[in-house]
């Protein structure tokens, strides 16, 4: 049977000690020497003194040695198995030295008392045992506290990692900004005059197929230059903000999309699709959105070649995004390419392209607060995914959505 006395508040109160002693005499004697300095259990032997650990875990045990069914030093063994912060004491006589040796050396006790023990003796030797106590807990908590600091050192020195990256990169992007200003200074106005002359001699009507060939030739050349001057300044025009965003009908903008594409499809013989399970208002740049979507479904009607298949679809997941989806049925993502897609000049060797296509795509689509990835979806080729907010941060309420020409 356990039982509990409580100190009357000297400096040890609070601290539980466990006595076990198969002699009731014993017993009461330890826990009057005990009383007004600790909180004491007993038991009369060690598996109840193991099921009174396994209930109130306590700094220390003082055990007798000699008990039945389970010697001291057993006990105390397991008990430093289950809980090793708890400190072990051993009560024995002169004749069982060899056997306090052996726990000694096992690490099973903390010290040991030879009967008839001394109250003074058996004090001092508890008050170590139960600072040994704290002293454990405390290094495993400063242990803990120390491993926590690391993993917070950890997180600071990523998080100065990529600042260091982001500042790289936004000078990276400052000197492409000033190279494209530079091309696009230097070429704008020679262009202006090509297309001017071009044009002529497409309306004067001069004959000879040779003529209207070099004219479509130079106008094709011109509009290709003239794109990629477009998306170089797209590419490094500054961030908008977030105050120019407006709300505008997705079905509508998929539409445009449609209409523009229709009859390139036709030529090729594919089959450009919509599954828009969400057709609601999003904020956006309704320019910009039309630009990336523009860019997606060019890449893919390059990708899917004659005879296949383009789907656009949209939905609103539960975490307040609409995801809109622009699949093909080509032949996927080269890995080659795949960690490097959405950087800067990176292409699939398509003629006449720049590289900046998806990296003009992800620009705007982070700039709208949403991410954009690529994963293969329900046809077998590429399949990118953009991820919008709803309702962006810090947007301005306006009263009605606006045309795909009202920025």
């Amino acid at each position: 049977m356990v039982h509990a006395e409580r100190g009357p508040g000297d400096k040890g109160q609070g601290v539980r000690v466990l006595i076990v002693d198969d002699e009731q005499e014993s017993l009461n004697l330890l826990n009057r020497t005990l009383r007004g300095l600790y909180e004491t259990s007993l038991a009369r032997d060690g598996r109840e003194g193991l099921r009174s650990l396994e209930r109130n875990p306590v700094a220390a045990v003082i055990s007798d040695q000699r008990m039945p069914g389970m010697t001291g030093v057993e006990f105390l063994a397991e008990a430093s198995r289950r809980c090793p912060y708890t400190q072990r004491i051993l009560l024995t006589g002169y004749t069982e030295v060899e056997g306090i040796i052996d726990a000694i050396n096992a690490g099973h006790v903390f010290g040991y008392l030879s009967k008839p023990w001394h109250p003074d003796d058996l004090l001092n030797t508890l008050r170590r045992a139960v600072e040994t106590h704290q002293l454990l807990k405390d290094k495993d908590r400063l242990l803990t506290d120390l491993q926590q600091k690391n993993e917070e050192l950890l997180c600071l020195l990523e998080q100065t990692r990529r600042l260091e990256a982001d500042k790289i990169q936004a000078e990276r992007w400052a000197a492409l900004g000033k190279l494209a200003g530079m091309v696009a200074h230097d070429l704008r106005n020679p262009l202006t005059a090509i297309q001017c002359q071009a044009g002529l001699l497409r309306d004067e009507g001069l004959a000879g197929s040779s003529k209207d060939r070099s004219v479509r030739a130079i106008l094709d050349q011109v509009q290709r230059m003239g794109h990629t001057i477009d998306e170089l300044l797209l590419f490094a025009k500054p961030k908008d903000g977030c105050s120019s965003l407006r709300p505008y009908e997705l079905s509508a903008l998929v539409a445009s999309i449609q209409e523009a594409f229709s009859l390139r499809c036709e030529a090729k013989g594919v089959r450009l699709e919509t599954s828009l399970e969400y057709q609601g208002t999003v904020r956006i740049r309704p320019p910009q959105i039309y630009r990336v979507l523009e860019n997606l479904v060019k890449n893919a009607l390059d990708a899917v070649g004659e005879q296949g298949e383009i789907m656009i679809a949209s939905e609103r997941t539960e975490g307040g995004e609409i995801v809109i989806r622009v699949a093909d049925s080509g032949s996927g993502v080269p890995e080659s390419i795949r960690e490097s897609l959405f950087e800067p000049f990176v292409t699939r060797q398509k003629p006449g392209g720049t590289g900046l296509g998806l990296a003009i795509v992800k620009k705007i689509v982070c700039e709208h607060g949403g991410r954009v990835w690529e994963e293969p979806w329900s046809l077998k080729g590429a399949c990118f995914h953009l991820a919008l907010p709803l309702r962006p941060p810090e947007t301005e309420d306006v009263e009605a959505a606006v045309s795909l020409g009202g920025e």
